[in-house]
């Protein structure tokens, strides 16, 4: 079974104010609740909360004359043991292949990105969740498989007749299934041949 795994989902949603992470910042950097000193210096900050950005950078969110990254959002969060944040759709998406197939199935605005890397042809259900409902590669008609016994099937004969627009608006006028009216065709032409 190929597996289906969720890399990301509310991305922008984020349980924690920017109050909370001042404090989680506050306490990191063991700042006294008294004096309002900080006991953990920024340099040292940084290598504990293994940063990306500089300490001119954490300097700036200290100072208020910058806000909080996301990836400092982050660091903070793994900081005090919490998950990191979830990675955004684009970050998600930035292991696809730049030539991959983009496909929009209905209108509006997708609420789901689904990558594929599947080397065979799959069937997704995608409700809600996804699911793999057959990931075993399909045979395709008439390749000459042989099932048991090892006889190839007989190839069964489907007639595909096409209706025009108006012929379609008349049989939906009448509330009948196109079978019936191909039934009742034959009928009367049969009918008029015997005469």
């Amino acid at each position: 079974m190929t597996p289906v795994i969720r890399i990301t989902v509310d991305a922008t949603l984020d349980d924690l104010s920017l109050s909370d992470y001042r404090d989680i910042y506050d306490e990191i950097r063991l700042r006294h609740p008294v004096t309002g000193a900080y006991v953990v210096s920024l340099d040292k900050f940084v290598t504990m909360v293994s940063s990306a950005y500089s300490k001119a950078q954490w300097s700036k969110y200290h100072n208020g004359e910058t806000t909080l990254t996301r990836t400092m959002r982050s660091e903070l969060r793994v900081a005090v043991g919490l998950a990191p944040l979830p990675p955004t759709v684009a970050e998600a998406t930035a292991a696809a292949s730049p030539d991959a197939a983009v496909w929009q199935v209905g209108e509006g605005v997708p609420d789901h990105v689904i990558m594929v890397t599947a080397a065979h042809p799959i069937t997704l259900h995608v409700n809600g969740a996804v699911s793999v409902a057959d990931s075993a590669p399909q045979m395709p008609r008439n390749s000459g498989y042989k099932g048991q016994g090892g006889k190839v099937a007989p190839r069964r004969y489907y007639a595909r007749p096409t209706a025009t627009e108006a012929q379609e608006a008349r049989r939906l006028a009448l509330g009948v299934k196109w079978q019936a009216i191909i039934e009742t065709g034959l009928t009367a032409m049969e009918s008029e041949v015997k005469k």
